[in-house]
């Protein structure tokens, strides 16, 4: 009886019987099939499985190690044909994640635990709530009626990249994040160096040591809250996980900004109130609108020159913009015929003042904030990867509100009941220590006299 194989090559003296023939005959043509996609994966199990025990009586063979290299390619070319089709691309694993996530979600808003349960088992996140039903209460939150959940790992990932994109803070800081129980942390800072002195021969060398000292980081929690209709809800066209995650990313950089950057103590104290920073003032009666390049250069000797390395200039557009707009005089004062000072306005490459490079921060005292304004800080010198520490705790929270009145972006009062409408609240632990205050240095307008 003739076999026929196309892939697999029997040498000659195999010395195989009929039936192991017959066996590997059927193998090969199911690869064949495989490659075609006609082989389903229940029976690509099955003909694994078959072939296992094919391999053990192959064993008492006298030609076995003169097949089993054949063997093994089957294996590798039934991975490689039958296996294939299951497996995904990015593109479409991405598609399949992001379908999930958003059948998580209208199970979320609709209250619908079990499609929550079936979506979340599907993508590999847990479904736990994290919130107890009251103060003191051992009780879990299982109908959602109090408490929250943790969000699937797509949305937090879109929520965080949204907030990284358009958070300087989050940039710009060091960032360590909490790890364990509690609300704070110690963080070790050098407040003293070695000293070393000049001796005599046989002198006793004097004795020093570095001291080190600490400074607290606090946790608080940012919190925004996405309004929407049910009609969006119900729309299973609407992809949720992109239509929300900017939303709430976006608000919780911007405010992380406004908090860190120029916080004013409610609840947090940002880099230019910081009391421990090294002031630049301005002369005595300047304003913004006196603003000069000098008063820039200054800025970078205010602080001892081992923080300088990395630094970096913040402030606010409007600021920048009249720093840009500055000329050299050409004939006489103020005559519009000199060279800009900073960056023609047909230049592209990126920008720095004195050689150190300006990032350009929203939160910051824009021009009109603090125009004829006296000891004002607005502008920012100084590397805040070493000076500043961000933190914060893995694990965005989500509650819904179905039944909440609460005002809009425009202070129009909604009632979420009567309009049809549901809110998302997310809420997640950060927290940000000015570790350094000695190596940041804060120009402010003068002042009065």
């Amino acid at each position: 009886m003739d076999y026929v194989f196309k892939n697999m090559q029997l040498p000659k003296d195999h010395g195989f019987d009929d039936k192991t023939l017959l066996f590997l005959e059927s193998l090969d043509k199911a690869l064949e099939k495989s490659k075609e996609g006609i082989l389903k994966k229940d029976e690509l199990e099955t003909l694994k499985t078959d072939l296992n025990g094919k391999i053990e009586e192959l064993k008492t063979n006298l030609n076995y190690e003169a097949i089993k290299e054949q063997i093994n390619g089957v294996y590798i070319a039934l991975e490689k044909f039958g296996a294939k089709p299951a497996v995904m691309s990015k593109e479409e694993r991405d598609a399949k994640i992001r379908k999930l996530n958003s059948k998580w979600m209208r199970g979320f808003l609709k209250k619908e635990v079990d499609v929550m349960k079936e979506a979340a088992l599907e993508i590999k996140t847990a479904l736990e709530p994290v919130m107890h039903t009251g103060a003191g209460s051992d009780v879990l939150d299982v109908d959602m009626s109090q408490g929250g959940y943790l969000i699937p790992e797509l949305l937090e990932s879109e929520i965080l990249r949204f907030a990284i994109e358009g958070g300087v803070a989050r940039r710009e800081f060091r960032n360590l994040p909490f790890s364990g129980p509690g609300n704070s942390r110690f963080l070790p800072k050098q407040i003293g160096n070695v000293v070393v002195s000049w001796i005599d021969e046989g002198e006793a060398k004097p004795k020093t040591k570095p001291l080190i000292g600490r400074v607290e980081q606090t946790l608080k929690k940012v919190a925004a809250i996405c309004m929407m209709t049910e009609e969006i809800v119900e729309d299973a066209v609407i992809d949720l996980v992109s239509f929300v995650a900017p939303l709430i990313g976006e608000a919780i950089a911007a405010e992380e900004d406004d908090q860190f950057f120029a916080g004013t103590g409610a609840p947090w104290t940002g880099i230019i109130n910081n009391a421990d920073v090294v002031t630049a003032p301005m002369g005595a009666g300047l304003t913004v609108a006196d603003l000069l390049p000098e008063h820039l250069l200054a800025m970078t000797v205010a602080i001892p020159s081992t923080a300088v390395p990395g630094a970096k200039f913040y402030m606010h557009r409007t600021i920048w913009a009249g720093i840009r707009a500055y000329r050299a005089d050409a004939v006489s004062a103020n005559d519009r015929r000199g060279n800009y000072l900073i960056q023609d306005p047909v230049g592209g490459g990126p920008a720095t003042l004195w050689g150190y490079p300006v990032v350009l921060v929203e939160a910051m005292p824009s021009f009109s904030d603090i125009s004829g304004e006296a000891d004002t800080p607005f502008i920012i010198f100084g590397n805040l990867k070493r000076c500043c520490v961000y933190g914060d705790k893995k694990g965005i929270r989500v509650k819904l509100l179905d039944q909440a009145s609460m005002y809009d972006e425009n202070d129009t009062l909604i009632n979420l009941a009567e309009q049809d409408m549901v809110a998302i609240r997310v809420h997640k632990r950060v927290g940000y220590v000015c570790a350094m205050p000695e190596g940041i240095a804060v120009l402010q307008t003068g002042p009065v006299s």
